[in-house]
């Protein structure tokens, strides 16, 4: 009577997706694209200071607009890193932005540490030297948003 019956099959359910938390992670400062966000910051604030102490105030306006929106920007895209928006906020394109940026505000720094090397006083060499340096650090973020651009990987 019960020949070939067997009880209906439970298929197992898939595990919930892990949950996207807003958290703290110092551990992203210690990562490469981590500390090219902070050399940015830096040579950012110290390129700001150096042009701040300048005589030639006309030229300055165009570097206080670069240093300013390099700050800012920069300064939430490490926020945004290290408490893992970035991760809750998967669907938005990071890389591709973050790439872009990247490679903007290496043109303009190589346009500005060019003409501030012109100055010819050391307030002008030092600006030019935090230019390159940001020049490095920028270029070398936008190389690395693109491999992970095109790999399609996850940007956190």
């Amino acid at each position: 009577m019960f020949d070939n019956y067997s009880p209906p099959q439970q298929t197992p359910s898939a595990p919930p997706p892990p949950q996207k938390i807003i958290r703290f992670d110092k551990g992203y400062l210690k990562t490469l694209p981590g500390i090219l966000k902070l050399t940015e910051l830096i040579c950012n604030i110290a390129g700001f200071i150096c042009i701040k102490i300048s005589w030639a105030w006309l030229s300055a306006i165009f570097f206080n607009i670069l240093y300013w929106v390099g700050i800012m920007v920069t300064l939430f895209l490490l926020l945004m890193y290290t408490f893992h928006f970035v991760e809750k906020y998967d669907r938005w394109p990071w890389f591709k932005g973050e790439f872009f940026f990247s490679v903007a505000m290496a043109l303009a720094y190589i346009v500005t540490s060019i003409f501030a090397s012109t100055i010819g006083e050391s307030v002008g060499y030092a600006v030019s030297f935090f230019g390159f340096c940001a020049i490095i650090a920028y270029g070398l973020d936008a190389y690395l948003k693109y491999k992970g651009w095109k790999r399609g990987l996850p940007p956190q």
